[in-house]
């Protein structure tokens, strides 16, 4: 004789105020409280419901007669030490329908509008889906990408390389004519210049800084 697995919940969640769970054999479930929401009635009618599981009564037989096997109403679960009844997917279809359908006086219309709902979408994957784990992305790895600078044309290339030349001679005409000018100040200042030499000289650096001036006039940068 083979033991009955014993069913435990292994998740549990609530859903606009409706209670359900799945099990560790896979199947699902709404709670009492959670199917009474569903069916728009309160809670005490769903617990009578299980109460006359095993009568005759009319509304028994109506809600039974939509199942394919009639086993028990609900079973009695434990999650974090609170006592859940539990009710099977095609058993809460049942009552479902009865409330929508069958109940006469009493039909409600929240169960109408959920059984449509039901129609276009199964309630079992309903319930299952709400405890399916969404994929983590993978994280694309970074790559390096290099900018790519546009290569200068070569008239810019001629133009720089001229700017550069031009500016090395006016730097070395400018060092040249400081040298000079310092020369000059020292020729004027030193003792022997008093010996006569002092136009002689002073002729002499007038011509080199006329030169300077020629180079420094070709060769301006602007």
């Amino acid at each position: 004789m083979r033991n009955t697995p014993v069913l435990v919940v292994t998740h549990y969640a609530e859903q606009a105020g409706i209670g359900m769970g799945r099990l560790n054999d896979g199947s699902v479930f709404l709670t009492q409280r959670g199917l009474a929401r569903l069916c728009g009635v309160q809670n005490a009618h769903i617990g009578t419901i299980s109460r006359d599981w095993l009568t005759t009564k009319p509304r028994i037989l109506a809600i039974k007669a939509r199942l394919q096997e009639s086993g028990p109403a609900h079973r009695e679960l434990i999650w974090m030490g609170h006592r859940l009844f539990a009710y099977e997917a095609e058993t809460c279809r049942a009552i479902l329908d009865y409330y929508a359908l069958d109940a006469g006086d009493h039909i409600q219309a929240e169960a109408q509008t959920n059984r449509l709902r039901f129609l276009r979408e199964d309630l079992a994957e309903f319930i299952r889906s709400q405890f399916v784990q969404p994929e983590t992305p993978k994280s694309t790895p970074l790559r390096f990408t290099p900018l790519l600078r546009p290569e200068p044309e070569s008239l810019q290339v001629v133009d720089a390389v001229i700017a550069y030349v031009c500016g090395l001679l006016a730097l070395s005409a400018w060092l040249a004519d400081t040298y000079i000018e310092g020369l000059k100040q020292r020729a004027l200042n030193a003792p022997w210049n008093r010996l006569g030499l002092h136009l002689p000289l002073k002729a002499i650096l007038e011509i080199q800084a006329e030169a300077l001036l020629r180079i420094n006039g070709t060769f301006t940068v602007k």
